[in-house]
């Protein structure tokens, strides 16, 4: 016998609906929260949809992961506390091992950042994912994309292509298997995509340490739709320039371990998205405190330009770059 809406919402959404500031969870027409009055309520949705986000047949662990991941993403790189999330789900049919998986993925993530679900939705239909996440941010203190400064530091977290390399993988494009080919890696190509795939979709989240970082920085942007394409909106929105050298960018082991070609590894890292990193700008003078920083929450953190007046400049070993693809767009 399938399971009804509201048994599969009680059996696989209600188990962590409480929190601090949550007057009232799941079960009502709508859930409370109260909100401190020094704070501000930072608030972002994003959605997932099969075939575009996410691969047909992709782990449910992952999914559920993923999808909550992007959304605090979001809350991090305005330098907001999670707070709480809601969730909309379309399923083509109450599967409830896929459910389990899922749930248990999302809440892998959930626990360690003790963010209570609170309320959201389930319906029939393809397979699409949206989460709206809640954080909490003090009065005055949000990292907004307006404020970079010239001769501000542009620094990275972690590393950058690892997402997009996995997503050309997993396309199968002709260019990619001949390549692969060429690198005498055409028989290990399954587990090198799954691989890549995984880590891709199991991203650190950098909550914590962005929180702690609006001591230092005001602005910053999370990276989801490639380094190049965020930046601009961080330039546009500041009517500022930077100069980025791209020999700096952070690239994971595997492009080395892979011995994938220079030009692609800094194509993946320019313009591939799906990293969910931070972006930010900093006056340079905090470095010292950066680094602490940065070593006392585990996070990588890299240096790749300065902000400027002008446009955008991308230098490789001092040299000038003339890269015009068009950054990733939805429409």
């Amino acid at each position: 016998m399938a399971i009804s809406e509201f048994e599969l919402i009680k059996k696989y959404f209600t188990s962590n609906d409480r929190g601090e500031g949550i007057s009232l969870g799941i079960g009502d027409d709508c859930a409370l929260i109260n909100v401190p009055s020094e704070y501000e309520l930072a608030i972002t949705t994003d959605t997932q949809n099969e075939g575009i986000h996410f691969f047909k047949d992709t782990s449910p662990f992952l999914l559920g992961y993923k999808s909550l991941l992007v959304n605090v993403s979001d809350l991090a790189a305005m330098g907001a506390k999670p707070y709480s999330f809601t969730l909309s789900i379309n399923l083509p049919d109450a599967d409830e091992r896929f459910l389990e998986e899922f749930s248990r993925g999302l809440y892998a993530l959930a626990s360690k950042l003790n963010l209570p679900l609170i309320g959201g939705n389930t319906s029939k239909g393809p397979l699409s994912i949206s989460i709206s996440a809640y954080g909490l941010i003090k009065k005055g203190r949000a990292m907004k994309r307006a404020n970079a400064r010239i001769n501000d530091g542009v620094y990275v977290t972690g590393t950058l292509g690892l997402p997009a390399f996995a997503v050309d993988l997993g396309y199968r494009s002709e260019h990619i298997c001949k390549l692969m080919e060429n690198l005498s890696l055409n028989k290990e190509y399954d587990s090198i995509f799954n691989h890549c795939y995984e880590k891709g979709m199991l991203i650190e989240n950098r909550c914590a340490f962005a929180s702690a970082l609006t001591e230092l920085s005001t602005c910053a942007i999370d990276i989801s739709d490639g380094l190049v394409g965020d930046l601009s909106h961080i330039l546009k929105a500041s009517d500022v320039g930077a100069v980025i050298n791209i020999e700096e960018l952070p690239k994971p082991s595997e492009f080395k371990e892979y011995k994938l070609p220079e030009e692609y590894q800094d194509h993946l890292c320019m313009y591939g998205g799906g990293d969910y990193e931070l972006l930010f700008t900093m006056n340079e003078t905090f470095e010292n405190r950066l680094n602490t920083l940065a070593q006392s929450f585990y996070v990588p953190v890299k240096r790749i330009g300065t902000i400027k007046n002008g446009t955008l400049e991308l230098l490789k070993h001092g040299k000038m770059i003339d890269y015009r693809e068009k950054p990733f767009e939805h429409f």
